[in-house]
């Protein structure tokens, strides 16, 4: 039923819409505030703060709402779920944001404080603000986030300039040795492009991106108006002093340190409508939502999302399907045909987990939600697919296959209602699409990516371990998938333990003729937790002919000692290097 528009805004709706505003600017300063802590947590090498600051800068959005939704009680009481009023405070709120720079980025805010107030299901276009169109990303005044050093000099003046200009409060190792190191780097890529001529200058972000250990340098080489090549600087802290590791230069490797998994930056910049409009000139490419995501504004993330996905769907006929590939026991999971994107609900009946030793576990609703919980807080390398979660969704019926719609009514009647010209679904988890992992395998032709990958396999399961997180179905390798720039990441979270849970053993070995004579299941004993890392090859869903390149650099994998190593380390609050480019790029030392 359609609320008529008010000729005047009541007082409770005026106090609720600064009350909203109010709430908003408090979040954002809290925000400001975790993320100021990284440079002296950087500076002090102080790896379990930043985790714990991003963390907490993470679960504020939530907190605040929390808040929020209570203030508004105290100040308007029972008519907290007028949608009248709402409608009132919507109109109200409007002229808050003339001017604001962050307007689109509190319009979200507000969207949130109605969901959780309201419980909308679909878009309520009465109460929200809502748009297909894409946020603007033209860059209005560069200099408002960037500092420009003017070439026309050698490029190591330059490069010392930007690494002096950042006045750590520690030394460098070796200042000279990295300017070097840095110039000779770009001086490699400007050749092929500019030969014997010059380029205009470099712009870089005021304030570095900091992320575990890692203090991120972003910017550009401009070489003309139009044209620029990316420049990123990974900086670390060592026992010596700070060091450059080495020098990005490329849309591909860069796209690699902004990927879409969870690992967000904590950079402390006052527009974040300005610094999203100058990364997508590096990475023309990423999708907005990601570039928010990636910067710690993930509920803005997933504005930006929904309006991609609904103009995708706005223009387009395709209708949901079951996504290609092997059927989950715990999720359904379906997909546009022509969208990057796959959607997971949970299935009804308690799913069955299988673990390595064969032993059949289950897992009901909460179990999961709590596993992807898990992978949330604890996934600080980028090699988990970044999944977004939403609640209450509307869309027409005819937008699902009959199949799809099947497989709904037989499994997923907790998730999904079937309307009659509706389908609302009232929990769904979103991750961007990769190819399976065995899938690229056996599609794949090129020896050397081939490798690359299976390698990357391995260095993906030790970054796992890094951060306390443990798939116990560890070489099933459906689990597993394939980005576009070639990275192996984990996309289903079903069987994902924290990494203080497993009991690595070794096989016991039979003590007499009697044990060698019985089955192994007759005197082994083995409880839930125990995972004989030995006999792991054994279970491995990697092709058998490429199990020795995988071999050749990962055999510690096989082994209990790593495992057990890793365990040690995790529990002792001990922060894992992570290092998301290619480590034959590191600058010698």
């Amino acid at each position: 039923m359609s609320v008529p528009k008010p000729s005047s805004i009541s007082e409770s709706a005026s106090l609720a819409a600064d009350v909203i505003l109010s709430k908003f600017d408090e979040y954002q300063r809290r925000f400001t505030e975790i993320t100021r802590r990284a440079r002296q947590r950087f500076e002090n090498r102080d790896w379990p703060g930043i985790r714990a600051d991003s963390v907490e800068r993470m679960d504020l959005y939530e907190l605040v709402l929390t808040e929020t939704a209570g203030e508004l009680q105290q100040h308007i009481g029972s008519r907290i779920q007028d949608r009248g009023l709402w409608f009132e405070i919507k109109s109200a709120f409007l002229p808050l944001l003339a001017g604001r720079h962050d307007a689109d980025v509190a319009a979200t805010f507000f969207n949130s404080v109605t969901r959780k107030v309201l419980l909308t299901v679909g878009i309520d276009r009465e109460i929200e603000y809502f748009r297909l169109a894409a946020s603007p990303t033209t860059v209005s005044d560069v200099s408002v986030i960037t500092t420009r050093y003017p070439a026309g000099r050698p490029t190591a003046d330059v490069v010392r300039e930007i690494l002096r200009g950042l006045n750590f409060d520690t030394e460098y190792e070796n200042l000279e040795r990295d300017v070097d190191s840095v110039s000779r780097e770009i001086d490699l890529h400007l050749w092929p492009i500019v030969g014997y001529d010059g380029y205009e200058g470099i712009e870089m972000i005021r304030s570095p991106f900091f992320r575990n250990k890692v203090a991120y340098l972003v910017g550009r080489v401009c070489i003309s108006e139009r044209r620029c090549l990316p420049l990123v600087m990974p900086l670390y802290h060592g026992d010596h002093g700070i060091y450059v590791d080495t020098a990005l230069l490329s849309e591909r490797d860069v796209s690699v340190v902004f990927s879409f998994a969870f690992s967000y930056f904590l950079v402390e910049i006052n527009r974040p409508d300005e610094l999203i409009s100058f990364l997508r000139t590096l990475l023309p490419d990423k999708p907005i939502a990601e570039l928010y995501v990636s910067i710690g504004h993930n509920k803005h993330g997933k504005t930006e999302f929904y309006r991609d996905l609904h103009r995708f769907v706005h223009r387009s006929h395709e209708q949901f399907m079951i996504a290609p590939g092997r059927e989950g026991s715990v999720m359904i999971v379906f997909t546009l045909p022509e969208y990057g994107f796959v959607f997971k609900v949970i299935k009804d009946y308690p799913c069955y987990l299988r673990s390595l030793d064969q032993t059949s576990k289950t897992a009901d609703r909460q179990e999961v939600m709590w596993r992807y919980d898990l992978v949330r807080h604890r996934d600080r390398v980028g090699r988990m697919v970044d999944t977004q979660e939403f609640e209450n969704l509307r869309f027409r019926r005819w937008r699902f296959s009959d199949q799809l719609l099947a497989e709904f009514a037989i499994a997923a009647r907790g998730s999904i209602t079937l309307e009659s010209n509706h389908v609302v679904i009232h929990h769904l988890y979103v991750q961007r699409r990769v190819t399976p992992l065995l899938m690229y395998l056996m599609q794949e032709k090129d020896p050397e990516l081939i490798r690359r990958v299976v390698l990357d396999f391995g260095y993906f399961l030790k970054d796992l371990a890094a951060t306390g997180i443990f798939p116990s179905d560890l070489f099933n390798i459906w689990n597993y998938g394939v980005t576009r720039r070639g990275r192996v990441v984990l996309f289903d979270y079903d069987d994902v333990w924290p990494l203080e849970k497993p009991n690595f053993r070794d096989k016991p070995k039979p003590r007499d003729e009697f044990e060698e004579m019985e089955s192994e299941q007759e005197w082994i004993v083995a409880m839930q937790d125990d995972f004989f890392m030995d006999e792991i090859e054994r279970f491995s869903g990697m092709p058998d002919r490429l199990r020795g390149v995988f071999r050749s650099v990962h055999a510690d994998l096989y082994t209990s000692e790593f495992w057990r190593d890793m365990q040690r380390r995790v529990r002792a609050g001990e922060v894992v290097d992570i290092t998301p480019y290619d480590l034959s790029r590191r600058f010698p030392r």
